[in-house]
């Protein structure tokens, strides 16, 4: 191993961190199951987690500031040509589905008003076909108030997931700024407890204060947190991988989720029976690591269609995010940094396989183990160098 320790110095690389603990349940049956259509099971299973759809329906009293919200989910601003329209009076009459710029199997929907005198929950609901949608949001601006209460009833009946959801806090602290004792957690804790005086009859205790223009403050992260909780597995991957990067915290929690990942792409992969390409030691599914590194550069938000929304939202120019970023992979995921990464000498021999072994089930090499272990360990090389890519651009953003 010398001869490795040599080139990784000559190179100047940094050892990568390799997480060898997040192989989901699912997954690990897959690895263990008989090797007779295992690569074709793993191949599905990947399909599966890129297509799954995820509905998100985002409901609320009149002006409460849902297609703003629904703006915000999407990473965009109100003034972005893709943008739900806002407006002072209601804007939305029938249910609008709003693609997510970036990730289409993710849909919001912007939903009627509900501040009708008129309004019935379980019309409503019929009405916007709720089945559509995987969870529901319940904005307002103020005090939740009967006709809120009436459609969580519903939902809950139905055996929906729902959340309260509290827009414009920004607006609540700077009203209140001014003021000589103001106290910004006393004036969160009121408005909260405020919200619950008015939930008791759906038994609700969880409310979520947000700001649609500062996700990074208040209560969205907590959101995120409890629908990760309560989603199943897939539709939370699906989640985790549409939101804006708007905080360290929340590109952590991205990165962790593809790092669960990469042992089903590492698998699927390199258990493939093929030759490798012209000048390669070894053979593996090509496709498959693009598709992986290319998903992670779009979920972080590094391409120049997400960066022109970001520059519009932090008021910097493109440019300057642009140059933030360091990495092979600023310009994005092509052929030709994946064929450089693969035909690296130190990647013959990777990390010491005997590490890698241990990770495996039994402790064993399977077939094709010399580039499961390698894809294994250029996925998480890619992973991590994107990631310090986008902690520049939040730098740079000054979101951090």
């Amino acid at each position: 191993m010398s001869d490795v320790t040599a080139n990784k110095e000559e190179e100047g690389e940094e050892e990568e961190e390799e997480d060898s603990d997040s192989i989901g349940s699912e997954i690990q049956k897959l690895i263990d199951s008989p090797n007779a259509g295992k690569t074709n099971k793993l191949k599905s299973k990947l399909k599966e987690l890129e297509n799954v759809t995820l509905n998100i329906a985002v409901t609320g009293m009149t002006g409460a500031g849902k297609s703003s919200f629904v703006n915000a989910l999407r990473g965009l601003a109100n003034d972005d040509g893709r943008a739900a329209p806002t407006g002072t009076t209601e804007t939305t009459m029938k249910p609008n589905m709003y693609p997510h710029p970036f990730m289409p199997n993710v849909k919001i929907w912007d939903l009627p008003g509900i501040g009708s005198p008129k309004f019935r929950a379980k019309k409503y609901l019929k009405d916007v076909k709720f089945n559509t949608y995987d969870f529901f949001l319940i904005v307002t601006s103020e005090r939740f108030k009967e006709n809120d209460i009436e459609l969580a009833t519903a939902i809950q009946k139905s055996k929906k997931l729902f959340y309260f959801i509290r827009t414009k806090i920004d607006n609540d602290v700077r009203a209140e700024s001014h003021k000589r004792n103001f106290d910004e957690r006393m004036l969160l804790s009121n408005i909260r407890e405020d919200c619950k005086s008015n939930l008791l009859k759906v038994g609700i205790s969880k409310i979520f204060l947000v700001s649609s223009f500062q996700l990074e403050k208040f209560d969205f992260e907590k959101l995120i947190k409890t629908l990760e909780d309560e989603l199943p597995e897939n539709k939370r991957f699906a989640l985790i991988q549409s939101l804006p990067v708007y905080s360290l915290e929340n590109l952590e929690k991205k990165k962790a989720y593809f790092k669960k990942m990469i042992w089903l792409n590492a698998f699927a992969s390199g258990l493939v029976a093929m030759p490798p390409l012209p000048g390669l030691s070894v053979a593996c599914d090509f496709g498959i690591m693009k598709n992986f590194l290319r998903q992670v550069f779009t979920s972080y938000g590094l391409s120049n269609q997400a960066l022109e929304v970001l520059s519009e939202r932090v008021n910097k120019s493109v440019e300057d995010l642009k140059s933030a970023k360091t990495s092979r992979f600023k310009d994005g995921v092509t052929d030709d940094i994946l064929i450089d990464m693969l035909s690296t000498p130190v990647i013959a021999m990777a990390k010491t396989l005997g590490t890698i072994m241990a990770l495996l089930p039994l402790g064993a090499l399977p077939a094709g183990g010399v580039a499961i272990t390698t894809v294994h360990h250029l996925l998480n090389k890619g992973l991590n160098e994107m990631t310090e890519d986008t902690k520049k651009v939040l730098e740079a953003s000054q979101l951090t």
